[in-house]
This record gives structure tokens, C-alpha cells and sequence, in this order.
């Protein structure tokens, strides 16, 4: 039995040696169909992981109210219209009344070009009080975090991201140092670590965070807020502290009840939720793209393997007369239709592989290895190559041995 597997396995590695061309293009389909799904599953698993990360840096019981409208999406938050009626005494009211939230930190933000010599950049500033970086578990590279009295002086001061520190000081040390914000000069004190972009689809590195008095006072002349973070008791469900809070926000702003929300509240586990639908919708297009490719590579193999009988019924007929049975035929041929099938299923595997390196390395995605999706696909290839060889087989056993010795 084992010498007449070795036998199967090396009459079909020189056929796929002999007709490699031929055999190259029966496996491509197989090739594809394996390349999509472990890519798309490593890839996927990495996204997952992504989220995972950076849900763990946001907070899980962190809610966001913002002032305005603001659209949960797949890419993040998208804010239609703002609002002016939100005020540092509102949120200071939302901590005191609403025995749930732990922490609350006001902030407010705006976009300003900042300068240093003549480099000229556009950024983000986030003014906040100084327990912003707990919350947004936020690090440092270099220097310190402003502090409340700072906050409470309107001190210029400035913790930079880390690409507002790359373009400005490049290796340089610029603690202690003068940028130009809005024309206001302003004096780093810190520089966070390099984190990309966020869930809410903002990039963190061309953030500066100064203190929330600093910048409502002395840079925009505002006495209102863009919103706050909100962070709860662990086990709070979020979904009811959402409603309560919408409740208590209406309640102090006098709001009727025809007159729609003039703020928005939403959670990490939105902004993910709908993360997780595109992954899913696209998992169902792979899925569908991967069945098409492995059913035209069983096709390919079916019409290589019936080729391939044809042209060998001399084979056929020399193996019969010295003593091979039908059953001897089928099992030869279907272990090359499955050869061929895993081979193509393995180059996949492979191809897939360095995609999921490139994609990672690329957009900078936790690298993972799916390894139930290589398995899957594997046993996928096996049976599509039995399912295409089977026909090409029995057809195999129909040749008479005299008439094709003689023929």
C-alpha cells in the first residue's frame, strides 16, 4: 500500500515536472483563491487586533460628547455643524449630577497653521484640562505634561505630536524652545510618542495639546467648548449612560421636546461597530471572490486531467496488462488532480503570506497569522482537486488494454 502511494506521488510530481506549463496555468485558480482568503484573514485579524489596541488607549468606558452633529462611520467621526451652547459650567454639572462618570474633561479644538523658523505647518490643538492624558492614555517621549496650574494661569505652553516635533526639530531637542501658533509664540514642554491615526480617523502626530484656558482665551476668544470626555464606572452599560446623559444635557439647556439635539454622544464600541461591519462586508466579497477562483481552478484541473488521460492511454494500457487494476488507475489520477490542487493551494499560502507582510509593513497593522484560514484552504484545494479528478479517473478505467495496445 505504501510503495503504491510512493508510486502515485512520483509518476504525479514528474507528470507535474513534464507539463509544467500546462499544469501552471490548471493551478492558478487554486493559487488565487487560496492567495484572497489567507490574506484577507491575516489582514483582517490584524485590523482586529488594531482595534483592540487602540480601544485599549482610548478607554473602554470613555463616552465623547460633542457639540453639533457628528457621523459614526467606518473611517472614523465626521462632524456636520457645530454648536455654541455647551460650557465649561455644563460638564462640570454632568460630573456632579450623573454619579456614573468618574472623570470628565472639557476640551476644545481647532485647526492653526504653527511655524518654527521657516518651516510652516497646519495642526490640530486640543485645549484640555491636564487630565487629558490620562484618559487618552496619552505618552511622552520627552519633556512633561502641562499642569493645572497652567491650566489655570493660561500659561502658553504646548505638548507636541510627534510629527509636529519630526518637521519642526527633527533630531533636535525642543524642550523649552518657541513655536508660532497662530502667530503666538508658544513654548514646548512636552512631545508625545509617535501613536498614527486614531479610531475617530484623527492622526495623532500632527496633535498639540495645550491647556483649555490657554487656548479658549489667549488663541480663539471663545467662552464655549467643543465637547468633553466622559469616562464611567467599569460595568456602566453604555448604551443607558448615553440616554441618561442626552436626558440630563436637554434638561439644562432648556430644550423642548420638537427641538433636536444640538450635541452628539457616542462611544468607542460605535466608532468599532461600524469598523467591524466594513470587515464583514468585505469578508462576504472574499468569500464570493475565492468560491469563483476555486471553482474555475477545479474546471482547469477537470480539463487538464482529462487531457492528460487521453494522452496517455498508452500508459493506461502497458499498467493493465501488467497487472494494474481499475481501482490502481482512478487512485493515480486523482492523486495528481490532487497534487496539482494542493500545490496550487500551498503557493497561495505563500503569496498570501508576503501580502499580509507588504500590507503590514506598509500601513503599519499588527501582523497576524490567521492559521485556521490556511488550514481551511488547504483542505479546500484537497477536495476540489478529488471533486475535478474523479470523472477524468473512471474515464481512465475505460480503456481496454488490447484495443489500445493494438489501436
Amino acid at each position: 500500500m505504501i510503495y503504491s502511494f510512493r508510486l502515485y506521488l512520483r509518476i504525479a510530481f514528474q507528470n507535474l515536472v513534464i507539463h509544467k506549463a500546462r499544469m501552471g496555468l490548471a493551478l492558478l485558480g487554486i493559487l488565487f483563491a487560496v492567495m484572497s482568503l489567507v490574506a484577507f484573514g491575516n489582514i483582517s485579524d490584524g485590523l482586529k487586533k488594531q482595534i483592540e489596541n487602540e480601544i485599549d488607549k482610548f478607554g473602554k468606558d470613555l463616552i465623547v460628547l460633542r457639540t453639533g452633529i457628528v457621523h459614526v462611520g467606518g473611517r472614523g467621526t465626521h462632524q456636520f455643524g457645530e454648536s455654541k451652547t455647551l460650557k465649561l459650567e455644563d460638564v462640570n454639572r454632568i460630573k456632579d449630577s450623573l454619579s456614573d462618570v468618574v472623570e470628565a474633561v472639557p476640551f476644545f479644538d481647532i485647526s492653526y497653521p504653527a511655524g518654527y523658523e521657516d518651516k510652516k505647518i497646519t495642526v490640530s490643538i486640543t485645549g484640555a484640562t491636564d487630565t487629558i492624558f490620562k484618559i487618552r492614555n496619552l505618552e511622552l517621549v520627552m519633556g512633561r505634561y502641562f499642569t493645572n496650574a497652567e491650566n489655570l494661569n493660561a500659561e502658553k505652553k504646548a505638548v507636541v505630536g510627534y510629527k509636529v516635533f519630526d518637521n519642526f526639530f527633527q533630531s533636535g531637542n525642543p524642550i523649552g524652545k518657541y513655536i508660532l501658533i497662530s502667530r503666538v509664540p508658544t513654548q514646548i514642554i512636552g512631545v508625545m510618542d509617535e501613536k498614527g491615526t486614531d479610531l475617530t480617523g484623527q492622526d495623532q502626530d500632527l496633535q498639540v495639546y495645550m491647556p483649555l484656558n490657554t487656548l479658549m482665551r489667549r488663541y480663539s476668544n471663545v467662552d464655549y467648548i467643543k465637547g468633553a470626555y466622559l469616562k464611567v464606572k467599569a460595568g456602566v452599560d453604555l448604551p443607558q449612560m448615553k440616554q441618561k446623559l442626552r436626558t440630563f444635557i436637554r434638561k439644562i439647556h432648556n430644550m423642548k421636546p420638537e427641538q433636536k439635539d444640538d450635541f452628539s454622544i457616542f462611544t468607542m464600541d460605535d466608532v468599532v461597530k461600524t469598523q467591524e461591519q466594513g470587515i464583514r462586508l468585505v469578508s462576504v466579497l472574499t468569500i464570493i471572490a475565492s468560491t469563483v477562483s476555486f471553482l474555475i481552478g477545479g474546471l482547469g484541473i477537470f480539463a487538464i486531467m482529462l487531457l492528460s488521460i487521453s494522452e496517455r492511454k498508452l500508459e493506461i494500457g502497458i499498467r493493465r496488462v501488467v497487472g494494474s487494476k481499475k481501482r490502481d488507475i482512478i487512485f493515480q489520477f486523482l492523486t495528481e488532480s490532487v497534487i496539482v490542487a494542493l500545490v496550487g493551494g500551498a503557493l497561495g499560502v505563500a503569496v498570501g503570506f508576503i501580502i499580509t507582510m507588504i500590507v503590514s509593513y506598509f500601513s503599519k497593522l499588527p501582523f497576524a497569522l490567521y492559521l485556521g484560514n490556511i488550514l481551511l484552504s488547504l483542505i479546500i484545494s484537497i477536495a476540489v482537486g478529488i471533486l475535478a479528478g474523479i470523472y477524468p479517473a473512471i474515464q481512465g478505467t475505460k480503456y481496454e488494454p488490447v484495443s489500445v495496445l493494438y489501436g
